[in-house]
This record gives C-alpha cells, sequence and structure tokens, in this order.
C-alpha cells in the first residue's frame, strides 16, 4: 500500500485545484456537524444545569413523611448514591412582627449542598450547626429591626383552630390560636430569596439537622441520588415499602420522581413520556443523519471530479498489477488524508461558529425578562463524536467514486471510456430559441448535457433556499394560525394578586387610576360545576355532535346520562359588573336581590369538528333568561366540598367579562362581587386560596405599556410581597415571541449560509472543470463564426440557467413544506398566497442566484481570453 499511498500523496500535490475544492467542501462539512454537536451537547447541559439550579440533584423523593427509625432502610441500600433529609415542620411564634409565625424545617449537609436552595441566598451564609436559621428576605423587610446575626429565643409548638390542629404549611385560618410546647434559641445567619404569599401566616425559614439527633418517631421527608439512575422507577417504591409507607388507591406510595432531570438524562417509567423521550432523542439522530446524507451529496461531487481526473492514471496502474481493492482504497485514502488535514481547523471553526451563533442569540434573548445566557459546552466525548461522523461522512463521500473507479476496467480508463455513451434524439428548445437565439438553444443543451455533473452544487444551493424559504413560510403559517385560533385579547395587561385578604382599596384605585388606562375590570374568579343533559344542548353544538363527541381532556365527563361540564364562576366589583350589564344590555338592579342568587350566563364556546379544520364560536347550552342551573363546588371527584346552589339566569351573552381563565366547552356565570363573596364564603377553607385571588384587566395600549407597568410594580410592591403579585403584559410576550423567533432565524440562516458556502465551492469546481474540458468545443464555435460577443451571451446563458435552476428546483419542495404546514393549521391557500414572505423570499432567492452567476462569470473568463487556434492544437495534441 506504500506505493498507492505515496502516489496519492503526490496527486493530491499536484491537482491542487481539487485538493483546494474537496478540502473547503470536508472542512466546512466537519464544521458544521461539530457545531451541530457542540449545540445540540450544549443545550442539553444547558438544560440540566438550569434544572439542577431550579429543582435539586435529586432523582427521587418519600415526599409521605417517613418515621426517622426507618431512615437507616434507605442509608444504608446499596443501590442508593446519596440521601438529602428535611425534617419535621416547626411553628416558632414571633413577638411584635407583622406576621405571627415562622414556618421552618431543618435540612442536613447533603440537602444544603445538592439541593436548589442554596440558590437563593442572597446575604450571609448558610446554617452549620443546630440553631442557626436562614430567614427569607420578606421577614426583614416586613420587620427592619431584625438583621443578620440576631439572636431569638422563640416559643415552638402548633397553630390550633379549636380542637383541630393545623398544618405548619396551611392557610392561616380566622379564629386560630397558638399552642406553646416549648422554647428554643436560634440565631439568623442568612437571608433567602424567597417569600411566601400573605395567604399564610407566617415566614419561610430553614435550620440545620443533625443526622445523629433525629428521633425515632420524626416525621422526614427524603431525596435520593442513585447509583444506577435507570433503575429509580424500580427502586423507589421498594424503598418506600422498606421504609414503613403504605400503598394508597391508586398502587404508590407517595413517592415522586425528579421526571426533569431523569428525562434529559433520557430515563421514564413505561408511560408516554417515555414516547416522548424516544421522539426527541429520534430527532436528535435524524438532525444529525440528515446533515449527514445532505453533505455526503455536497462532497461526493469534489471527489468525483477528482477521481475522474485521474481515471487514465489509476487505469495504468491497474495494467500494472494494482487490484480493484488498491484502487478504492487510493481514493479512500485521498478522502481520509484530506479529512485528517483539515480536521483541526474544522474543528476550530465549528467551535468558532457555534460561539458566535450563541452569542448573537444571547444577545437577541438577554431582552427577554428571565433570560439566562447559554454557554457553549466543551466536552472530549462530543469532539470524538463529531469527528468520527465527519470522518464517516467523508468516507461514504469518497466510496461511491472509490467503487466506480475500482470496477472500471483498466481499457476503459485508459481510453477515458468510462461513460456509456447513449445516443439521444436532441431535445429541440423552441421557445428557448425563439427568447435567446441559436446561443441560448446551445446554453440549454451543454447545461443539459452537464447536468450530472452539476447536480451536487445544484442541490446544495437548493437545500440553502429551501431552508430560508422553507422556514419563513413555515414561522409565517403558524403565526397566521396562531392569530386566527387566539383571539387576540382585549385587554393587554393583567395583574393577578395572589391573597387572601381584602386587598387595598386604596392600592386598587391607585392601579386602575393610571391615566394611560383605557378600560379596566376588577374580578375574581373559581371553578365550578354543574350537570347538563343533551336536552339542553344548543342547537348548533347538537348539530356539531353536542357532548357526546367531547374528549375528557376537555373536562367534561359523562355520569349516567348527564354530562358534569365546568362552570367559572365569576365575581365582579361594583363598577365593573355596572359595565359589563351596561354592555350586555341588562338591568344591574336585577342582580342585587338578597332572597336569590342571579347571574349573567356566559354561553359561548370555541369548537372544531372532526372533520373539518376551521374553528367556530357556537353557544354551548340553549338556556334562556329565566333559566336555572345547579351549581356544585365539588368541580373535581377528589374535592372534599360539597356546597351546592340555584343560579337563575337573569341574561345570557357571548361577551366575555374580561379575561377569562376558561377551558373549551364550559360556561361562565358573572356575578357581583358580594354576591361571589357570599357563595365562596360556604366553601370548603381548603380552596380559599383559588377563590379569593383577585385579577385586574386593564387595556393600556402599546404606546405607554412599560411605564404603566414599571408603576403598577412600584404600587403593588409597596402594599404587598413580591409573591403577592405578578403582572402580565401583552406587548411583552410579542415582544419576547419575536425576539425568539429573531434568534431562531438567526441560527437558520447561519446553517443556510455554511450550505450555501459549500454549494458556491462545489459550482466554482464543477464549472471551471466542466469549462475547462470544453475549451476546444468553444474553439471549435469560434472557428466557424461564433463572435466574441456571441460567445459572452452563450456563456451568460449557461450561468442564467445554472443560477436558476436551484430555486427552481427548490419551489416545489417549499410549496410540498407550506401545504403540509396549511394542512395543520386552520388557513387555506388563499390567505396564504396573499400575504406570504414572497419579497424576503425573492431576496434570498436573487442572493444565491448571483452568488452561481459570479461564480460561472468568473471561471468563463479565462474562456473568453483564449487564443482559438492554441487552444485547437493543444487540445488535438
Amino acid at each position: 500500500m506504500s506505493v498507492m499511498n505515496e502516489y496519492t500523496y503526490q496527486h493530491i500535490k499536484k491537482n491542487k485545484r481539487y485538493t483546494i475544492s474537496i478540502l473547503a467542501a470536508v472542512m466546512i462539512a466537519s464544521a458544521l456537524l461539530c457545531s451541530l454537536c457542540i449545540f445540540l451537547y450544549s443545550i442539553w447541559s444547558a438544560k440540566v444545569a438550569a434544572t439542577i439550579k431550579q429543582g435539586g440533584d435529586w432523582h427521587g423523593e418519600l415526599w409521605k413523611a417517613i418515621e426517622g427509625e426507618k431512615l437507616g432502610t434507605i442509608t444504608e441500600n446499596p443501590e442508593i448514591e446519596e440521601v438529602m433529609i428535611k425534617g419535621e415542620w416547626i411553628t416558632a411564634k414571633l413577638p411584635d412582627t407583622k406576621r405571627p409565625y415562622l414556618l421552618m424545617r431543618d435540612a442536613d449537609t447533603a440537602f444544603w449542598k445538592d439541593m436548589s436552595l442554596k440558590e437563593t441566598l442572597l446575604e450571609g451564609r448558610l446554617p452549620e450547626a443546630e440553631g442557626e436559621i436562614v430567614v427569607s428576605k420578606l421577614f426583614f423587610s416586613d420587620n427592619p429591626t431584625y438583621k443578620i446575626g440576631d439572636q431569638l429565643s422563640l416559643p415552638v409548638g402548633q397553630r390550633v383552630l379549636g380542637d383541630e390542629v393545623l398544618d405548619t404549611q396551611g392557610n392561616k385560618r380566622e379564629g386560630e390560636t397558638f399552642r406553646s410546647n416549648e422554647t428554643r434559641n436560634y440565631t439568623i445567619v442568612g437571608k433567602l430569596d424567597v417569600s411566601g404569599s400573605s395567604a399564610y401566616p407566617g415566614y419561610i425559614a430553614m435550620g440545620y439537622l443533625e443526622r445523629s439527633k433525629i428521633q425515632p418517631k420524626d416525621g422526614l421527608t427524603v431525596y435520593m441520588r442513585l447509583v444506577h439512575p435507570r433503575k429509580i422507577y424500580e427502586v423507589l417504591p421498594k424503598v418506600a415499602a422498606v421504609a414503613g409507607l403504605e400503598e394508597d388507591e391508586y398502587g404508590t406510595y407517595g413517592e415522586k420522581y425528579n421526571t426533569p432531570l431523569l428525562m434529559l438524562y433520557g430515563i421514564s417509567d413505561k408511560n408516554g413520556e417515555t414516547a416522548q423521550i424516544l421522539v426527541l432523542a429520534a430527532m436528535a439522530v435524524i438532525l444529525v443523519l440528515l446533515v449527514m446524507g445532505a453533505f455526503v451529496l455536497i462532497i461526493y461531487n469534489a471527489f468525483e471530479l477528482s477521481a475522474n481526473s485521474r481515471i487514465k492514471e489509476l487505469s495504468i496502474l491497474k495494467s500494472l498489477g494494482a487490484t480493484p481493492r488498491q484502487i478504492k482504497y487510493s481514493v479512500l485514502y485521498e478522502g481520509g488524508l484530506l479529512w485528517l488535514i483539515q480536521l483541526p481547523i474544522g474543528m476550530i471553526i465549528g467551535h468558532l461558529f457555534t460561539y458566535i451563533v450563541f452569542k448573537k442569540v444571547n444577545e437577541i434573548l438577554r431582552l427577554s425578562e428571565g433570560y439566562q445566557n447559554m454557554q457553549v459546552s466543551f466536552s472530549a466525548v462530543v469532539i470524538v463524536v463529531s469527528a468520527m461522523i465527519s470522518l464517516l461522512t467523508v468516507l461514504i463521500s469518497a466510496y461511491i467514486p472509490a467503487r466506480k473507479m475500482a470496477r472500471l476496467s483498466a481499457i476503459e480508463g485508459i481510453r477515458q471510456s468510462n461513460t456509456k455513451i447513449k445516443l439521444k434524439r436532441q431535445k429541440k428548445h423552441l421557445l428557448i430559441r425563439r427568447l435567446f437565439g441559436t446561443e441560448g438553444e446551445l446554453a440549454i443543451a451543454q447545461f443539459s448535457a452537464n447536468k450530472k455533473s452539476m447536480r451536487s452544487a445544484v442541490l446544495s444551493l437548493a437545500m440553502c433556499f429551501v431552508l430560508i424559504a422553507g422556514y419563513l413560510n413555515v414561522i409565517f403559517i403558524f403565526n397566521m394560525a396562531k392569530n386566527k385560533e387566539m383571539e387576540l385579547p382585549e385587554y393587554d395587561m393583567t395583574v393577578t394578586l395572589n391573597m387572601i385578604d381584602e386587598p387595598s382599596q386604596e392600592m386598587t384605585g391607585q392601579m386602575i387610576s393610571q391615566p394611560e388606562i383605557q378600560k379596566a375590570v376588577v374580578k375574581r374568579q373559581v371553578r365550578t360545576a354543574t350537570y347538563v343533559t343533551t336536552d339542553q344542548e344548543s342547537d348548533e353544538f347538537k348539530k356539531l355532535g353536542g357532548f357526546e363527541n367531547i374528549d375528557m381532556r376537555y373536562n367534561v365527563l359523562k355520569r349516567d346520562n348527564d354530562y358534569r361540564i365546568i362552570v367559572n364562576l365569576v365575581g365582579l366589583s361594583e363598577t365593573s359588573f355596572k359595565n359589563y350589564c351596561e354592555a350586555v344590555g341588562t338591568n344591574v338592579q336585577d342582580y342585587s336581590r338578597q332572597d336569590e342568587i342571579q347571574g349573567i350566563l356566559y354561553d359561548s364556546t370555541y369548537h372544531i369538528s372532526e372533520h373539518s379544520n376551521q374553528g367556530v364560536k357556537i353557544p354551548l347550552l340553549n338556556l334562556k333568561q329565566g333559566s336555572q342551573l345547579q351549581i356544585t363546588e365539588k368541580s373535581e371527584d377528589d374535592y372534599t366540598g360539597s356546597y351546592e346552589f340555584q343560579a337563575h339566569i337573569g341574561a345570557v351573552t357571548s361577551i366575555l367579562p374580561g379575561e377569562l381563565n376558561a377551558g373549551r366547552y364550559s360556561v361562565a356565570y358573572i356575578v357581583p362581587m358580594t354576591t361571589y363573596e357570599k357563595i365562596t364564603a360556604q366553601f370548603n377553607p381548603e380552596r380559599q386560596m383559588e377563590y379569593s385571588h383577585m385579577t385586574i384587566d386593564l387595556l393600556v395600549g402599546d404606546q405607554g405599556g412599560a411605564k404603566v407597568k414599571e408603576r403598577l410594580n412600584q404600587i403593588a410592591g409597596s402594599y404587598l410581597g413580591t409573591a403577592d403579585f405578578e403582572i402580565w403584559s401583552l406587548m411583552e410576550e410579542k415582544q419576547n415571541d419575536a425576539l425568539r423567533e429573531k434568534a431562531i432565524h438567526l441560527g437558520v440562516i447561519a446553517i443556510a449560509v455554511m450550505i450555501g458556502c459549500i454549494g458556491i465551492f462545489n459550482a466554482f469546481a464543477t464549472v471551471s472543470n466542466n469549462l475547462r474540458l470544453r475549451q476546444r468545443e468553444f474553439a471549435m464555435l469560434q472557428s466557424v463564426g461564433l463572435t466574441p460577443r456571441e460567445l459572452s451571451k452563450l456563456l451568460t446563458l449557461e450561468g442564467v440557467f445554472f443560477a436558476i435552476t436551484p430555486i427552481l428546483g427548490g419551489i416545489p419542495v417549499i410549496l410540498l413544506i407550506s401545504w403540509w404546514m396549511l394542512k395543520l393549521t386552520y388557513c387555506k391557500w388563499g390567505e396564504f398566497i396573499v400575504n406570504m414572505p414572497l419579497v424576503t423570499e425573492m431576496i434570498y432567492a436573487v442572493l444565491i442566484m448571483g452568488a452561481i452567476f459570479v461564480a460561472y462569470w468568473i471561471c468563463s473568463i479565462s474562456i473568453k481570453k483564449n487564443n482559438v487556434i492554441e487552444t485547437i492544437r493543444n487540445e488535438i495534441v
């Protein structure tokens, strides 16, 4: 093989034109494949790091408390690598503070090391000894006399309501008292960036748990990390059983899995999430295979040109005794050697390319709220895998011409007649002849004759165009469908108050009185239910199939001959309800009766039938003014409350009372806030957090949206803790969506440019080789009367045909992609054609055609300068 190696090496040195062409193609392919691997790995690493930072480094949890005496069955289990422990809930009474309690738990060293709570430390340090505690920042802001380093002596005991002992972490209850059991000493050593809602009567605190001091009957919450994480779904139930937990009616022990982290490791139990993991893994593999396949098709042309240039040499070697295996090895050796030469540069370019893309994406997405920069992650495994993928791509690309050369007989190769010539009737291009004359017909004939050699360049550039234009169409159709499916909200800002206590009237007054606010609705909402029959279906709904055809995921449950549907009970403030009655056209005085509950029924739902992708708004029920509904608070089977009331309907409307948080195939029953509070006072107290929270829908407009949100944050922050309110803005959501779309667009363009570069390199190589082999043909044409101007026209037309071919070839694929997207959405061809981003796509098409035409034009300059006689004589010799 040493002789063949030397021959191949000399061929690479001598034929710099082909060597540079192959090196450029292989280098870009290696760079993009390396970049793709780094990109996927970096995203995965960032996801893992973010998941651990947000939720902790654990695999399974026993959230049902185990007794301290059973802890050894877990810590001594050989399958478990690490155990993180939280102790019992402790209620400590505070003197003269805004909230009366510290609600706390102790945690061991492993918990503070591996769980996410340590990431919330703002000041001070974490607890390291018994009696040291860290307290939420809300404690310090509510009680500024306290500071880090203070020592506290506090009574510890239980919250009680009559004879009932309340949970430490439960909502505050009217009339509850504190029962002291002992006094303990604490030292504040740090401040945590956590805050509990005012629905809870205390401040969150965490201390240090010494494992050796755990008592046999202490109730512990245990997290664990396994030696072999893939066994977690098998091991955790066994651990729970041994630890003394009992199975419930569903066959579980109260165990919990860190599903987000496990899924990132490719671990799931045998449910629907397994399919999700397989789909994601398959998508990554398919993406890599598609990129490999694309580059095989692209690089193959460069190797074929190089192999064809030494057909005669290889055939002579074959006649002298070289075996087909050695001939094949020579071509593969060329590919492997060139791959090895470019590998360091390709890897560096791939890493730099990923770094630049990530940097640009971070710059774009940094403007979105809560975004954390993605970092490029490097790994030896990633480098090896990407190198092997690029090597495999190059060897496959080289193997096709290598096998062809190995099969070629020595005589055919020496004669350079390796292609079978099929005589065909010359196709007439009458339209081309009429438009461009004889030169046009010659140009199209030559282009058709050489289309096989140009196939690779055309394919890569067509892929570039399809990638860009297809992406633009997909995004456009997706946005168009989203706008059609989702009604634009009437209100563009919402303030949510997550609290049990009645919010300050002064605060809400300041919020809704901002000069930029055009309209405001103050409301509360809770899910209730009612049972209806098929006789109560509206005519429109009945024609479309009725409740019988509604999937259970929409919370429509059949019970005997009735259907349980969700009724969203909505309470509006006095002013909001008055404005709503005016919009509906009903008398507000009719809803203030003391002897009965009367409200307005919002009856309108969005329905898509099985045989249509077009959604329609229809009434769900056939109820009219004066009808009644029996409404129950038990909207789910596991709710313990059973309060029911008779709801009288004063009006039926399809006008929304603000932005409802409601699903399909549900209705809303709207009442004044006083009536709402009277009804919910009968509900189970466990749902108090749900029915007490308040939302304020605001119509602001884009002009002053950012300033209004800033002022609302300041107003709410001066009255409430950060956990008690949140503000949503439609304008910010649109801006974030636009930023994400821009970042994705940047990535698509970057990949398209890489593929386009390979296409242009291939175009240069293909055109240069093609024109060089046809020098005698051009000289012959000139000798029989073809003028320089006509020659320029001939070459220009060939360039034009070459330039438009990738675009014409890509258009059917783009239309197919668009058809598929339109089929999945509610959009029609007419809407798409009228509004499609045609101008942007045409700009990209012109750039691609321009790049090819320039390549053809540059390569044709030498042909125009050739001396006719010298060219014919050299070719004959």
